[in-house]
């Protein structure tokens, strides 16, 4: 049996092997800056490090340094199977896409953050930096504010307030950003008629139509967008994709198990 001290131990070594994880991700590419951001000393991280390597959960590239390793790519791919939602969705997602001509993404909430689960890039404008496992405010996304129609305003506040200070330490903040009256105005409009925009909130050019995806329990489990640059999707067709999306988003949930009526 093992001992408590044991137990702690191997706690607090997962723990920091994680962080590796976390840290190589942010782009810590040498063993000083890992063990900067992780607060291990030389030795351990060398050794964290090596035992992640060989494991296949990151490895050296020339002139880059530590990368997140296949391992990695082989159990998200995994993850992404097992999660019902994006099983589900997929085929709904790509008759959607085929619909528009346009990106098509979908997300869940963690936490304050929205993470991408799943993307379909369009054919018309730029590619969009947006990436499955990507994770940003959740204030500031299309399927993020989706996912926050049923919060009360006092929450928005308090994301909102978040998502403000990823921004204004960008170098170049989006151009759509709002202000906080404008901000809790367009939701309560939002909220009543059942779907998002988001018009340069979060990325420069970029504009998006969203819903919301219930579960069988009518919470919102996930936010559903179609996007495209600004030549591409004007007020105009962000309103006449609405119905469309919303329609998408409703099938998606009814696979989910969801039998409740939509908001009106």
């Amino acid at each position: 049996m093992e001992r408590p001290e044991e137990i702690v131990q191997g706690t607090q070594s997962l723990a920091r092997a994680f962080s590796v994880l976390d840290a190589v991700a942010d782009g810590n590419g040498d063993l000083a800056s890992i063990g900067k951001a992780i607060g291990t000393s030389r030795s351990t991280t060398h050794r964290l490090v090596s035992f992640l390597q060989r494991t296949g959960f990151v490895r050296q590239m020339d002139g880059r340094g530590y990368v997140l390793g296949a391992r990695l790519i082989e159990l998200g791919a995994v993850a992404l199977a097992q999660m019902p939602l994006t099983t589900v969705a997929r085929p709904l997602l790509e008759r959607l896409s085929q619909q528009t001509g346009d990106t098509i993404h979908l997300s869940v909430r963690d936490g304050d953050e929205i993470i991408y689960v799943d993307k379909i890039s369009g054919n018309k404008g730029l590619e969009m930096r947006s990436r499955v496992g990507l994770r940003k405010p959740i204030a500031i996304t299309g399927t993020g504010k989706a996912q926050m129609l049923d919060l009360p305003e006092k929450e928005w506040g308090r994301l909102y307030s978040l998502a403000q200070m990823v921004v204004l330490s960008d170098e170049m903040p989006p151009p759509g950003f709002l202000a906080w009256e404008d901000y809790v105005s367009a939701m309560r409009a939002y909220r009543a008629l059942g779907y998002t925009m988001e018009i340069e909130e979060n990325e420069a050019s970029i504009c998006c139509v969203a819903a919301p995806i219930r579960g069988a329990r009518g919470e919102i489990v996930a936010g559903l967008s179609v996007a495209s640059t600004l030549p591409y999707m004007t007020r105009q067709r962000l309103e006449a994709l609405a119905p469309v999306v919303r329609s998408c988003a409703d099938d998606i949930s009814r696979e989910l198990g969801f039998v409740g009526r939509r908001a009106s």
